[in-house]
């Protein structure tokens, strides 16, 4: 047929061809080939990957620290023991010191005549006392004066001058004897009755103030007394303790060869 310009031949739709499917034999094919390869099938999503923990973290640990040398051998030993016992005889004997001081210190109060409060002790208990407490403080009053604490407690209560506890104390004779002279004269109301018993009153405080005046100064000197045999101990020991470790050290130097 000769081509005529201008004209349009019909042709007809081209007919859609059929969707694509895998014949049985491809597919198995497929298969075969998935399980030959130890995998899963291709056509098929891969599988979520399991996370990794992550790991823990690394401790820094530190390096062991190197033993010291067996200083506390048998020689240290006794020593130590030697230097303790000695203290503790010191500190025995220093307590019983402050007992007996106590008793008789009480005693004297009662035979002033002066009746100190329930709760009064004499003495305390040094060996309780802190070895920094009596440094520098020697009397009662210079401890008040710089605000530190007296290592025992000014004695409070009142003379029994009517001798209701105690007839024969000296307060309860001194009363009874100034008022009998005076009364004998007829002098017991006047002046020179009041100034010369206020007089008496005065010595009885006077004599007070010295017994606690003393019983500071022993407190003190006592305490410092402990506190300096506790330092020696301390010094001694400390002092052992640096031959026994001298002598572990020539020991170890000798084992190695170092001699």
């Amino acid at each position: 047929m000769a081509f005529t310009p201008g004209v349009r031949f019909y042709e007809p739709p081209r007919p859609t061809p059929p969707p694509f499917t895998p014949s049985a034999r491809l597919i198995e094919r497929r298969a075969q080939a998935t399980k030959n390869q130890g995998g899963e099938d291709t056509d098929q999503p891969p599988p979520t990957p399991t996370p990794t923990p992550n790991p823990p973290p690394v401790q820094n640990i530190p390096a062991s620290k190197p033993q010291p040398l067996q200083w506390r051998d048998s020689n240290y030993n006794s020593q130590i023991a030697s230097i303790q016992r000695a203290l503790q005889d010191y500190e025995t004997g220093a307590q019983k010191r402050g007992d007996r001081y106590g008793i008789d210190y009480t005693t004297g109060l009662n035979k002033l005549g002066y009746r100190p409060g329930s709760d009064f002790t004499a003495m305390p208990n040094l060996l309780e006392t802190p070895a920094e407490a009596p440094r520098a403080r020697a009397l009662m009053s210079a401890a008040n004066a710089q605000g530190e604490q007296p290592l025992v407690q000014p004695v409070s209560g009142a003379f029994d001058i009517e001798g209701q506890y105690d007839p024969f104390s000296t307060a309860a004779r001194g009363t009874r004897s100034t008022r009998d002279d005076f009364a004998a004269r007829g002098t017991l109301r006047s002046s020179d009755f009041a100034k010369n018993f206020a007089d008496f009153q005065n010595r009885l405080q006077e004599q007070l103030t010295s017994m606690e005046t003393g019983r500071s100064r022993f407190a003190e000197d006592l305490a410092t007394d402990i506190a300096q045999q506790r330092t020696s101990a301390t010094e001694r020991e400390q002092q052992a303790q640096r031959d026994a470790q001298m002598r572990a050290a020539i020991n170890a130097a000798s084992a190695g060869g170092f001699a």
